[in-house]
């Protein structure tokens, strides 16, 4: 009895960790159509939300028996709402620029824009952050928090808005503690926007 109790229960949890809950969303195709569509929400084996699954690819489904994978490839972006909080995710290039992932962005600017992706653990807890930079021109600076040397960031940083000396001062001031990297990093990208 104890037997049946047990594998009962085993199905019923590993039938919840593999279930997907879909949500109403949208992607924007490489010729900007926007399709509306349900969006299945990635789950990892312990059955909780796992938004680093999109990295690669987004499962949707645009009617019945229509369910597709996109890969950032195959499309610009896609978003959906989710317990009341909106998510965005672009196609955009990471480490290389031939290295295409779908990535949150932090900031949206008419010079400059913000992207990343986080890696984490199987336990949830964060491991790095890997940052694309992006000017309206398209050209691209990337960079990560496995950076150990902040002066590598600085010089960095430094390259990429060479043409702007108030950038260039400001970025003189930032990286003293690596905790502060993100806020740094963020304040450069608002300053850029500004100027």
């Amino acid at each position: 009895m104890r037997y049946h109790f047990f594998s009962i229960l085993l199905l019923t949890f590993f039938g919840y960790s593999y279930s997907q809950a879909t949500v109403s969303g949208y992607y924007i195709t490489k010729t900007n159509d926007s399709v509306t569509t349900q969006i299945k929400i990635p789950k990892s084996i312990f059955g909780t939300v796992d938004f680093s699954k999109f990295l690669f690819k987004v499962e949707v489904n645009d009617g019945p028996d229509e369910t597709k994978k996109l890969k950032p490839e195959d499309i610009k972006s896609f978003g959906f709402m989710y317990e009341e909080k909106a998510y965005q995710f672009f196609s955009k290039p990471t480490i290389t620029e031939n290295n295409l992932r779908f990535l949150e962005p932090l900031i949206i600017g008419k010079k400059t824009s913000l992207y990343q992706f986080q890696t984490v653990n199987q336990n949830g807890a964060l491991l790095g952050t890997f940052f694309t930079f992006e000017k309206s021109d398209g050209t691209y600076l990337f960079l990560n928090t496995g950076i150990r040397n902040l002066e590598k960031f600085k010089s960095a940083l430094k390259d990429f808005y060479k043409d702007n000396q108030k950038l260039q001062e400001l970025i003189d001031t930032k990286f003293q503690l690596k905790k502060n990297a993100k806020i740094d990093i963020t304040e450069i990208i608002q300053a850029a926007n500004k100027s």
